[in-house]
């Protein structure tokens, strides 16, 4: 996957966002950059888990595999996950949330497995917008 340093601006898919609207990546990780690592705080992996499902934006045909290292082969791709009793597969589309400055901060759906098996500690505003519930609206562009 295209590795991106979080809050760089938005190229990956911009024809997917409106005009007018600053967006930024967050969570586009790869083997060969270090990134911030923590425990993110009560309740984000259940709300970015039900983000996933809800809410997903510039969906591709195919999909990404996790470039981070795995335990085990074969566990990078495709990625799934369970979220509320649903299987996911991740890597086939992005997340968007609105930042309280309303700013688009836009990430691949995989953050989702970046957080709970590499340990990614998304940015601050990233971690609040999702908390906060605020998705960045699916409009025709």
């Amino acid at each position: 996957m295209t590795y991106y340093e979080d809050h760089s601006p938005y190229v990956y898919m911009r024809d997917t966002v409106p005009d007018g609207i600053t967006a930024l990546n967050i969570g586009w990780l790869d083997e060969t950059k270090e990134f911030p690592r923590g425990t993110a705080p009560d309740g984000f992996t259940e709300a970015l888990s039900r983000l996933c499902l809800r809410a997903p934006h510039a969906k591709t045909r195919g999909w990404h595999a996790c470039a981070l290292p795995h335990d085990v082969p074969g566990t990078n791709s495709p990625v799934t996950v369970t979220a509320d009793g649903r299987t996911l597969m991740l890597g086939t589309a992005e997340v968007r949330v609105v930042s309280a400055d309303g700013v688009w901060l836009a990430a691949p759906d995989l953050v989702l497995h970046y957080v709970t098996d590499h340990g990614y500690l998304p940015p601050a505003d990233f971690i609040e917008a999702v908390l906060s519930g605020r998705d960045a609206p699916h409009e025709a562009v």
